[in-house]
């Protein structure tokens, strides 16, 4: 049995590394892009609070990229835990 957890452990990590960029990448792109000058120039989209909220869930994208590193790091070296 243990030789088939180990099997899953490759494509469990290259998972989380995909969402860890997902989530990075997105965040970046949610957080920034409403600010950027040809971004939301008339309409609803053009308020403060639309972009405040794009830019809320920009910063909620990079929480959980943080918290997947850390979780993932943590997994990869067991020993180095408190």
């Amino acid at each position: 049995m243990p030789a088939r957890a180990m099997s899953r452990r490759p494509l469990s990590i290259l998972s989380r590394a995909l969402f860890l960029f997902y989530c990075t990448a997105v965040g970046v792109y949610l957080l920034l892009h409403p600010w950027s000058p040809g971004a939301g120039a008339t309409g609803w989209t053009a308020s403060g609070f639309f972009r405040g909220f794009v830019s809320g869930l920009g910063i909620l994208h990079l929480a959980a990229a943080a918290a997947d590193l850390r979780a993932l790091s943590r997994e990869r070296n067991p020993e180095d835990t408190p």
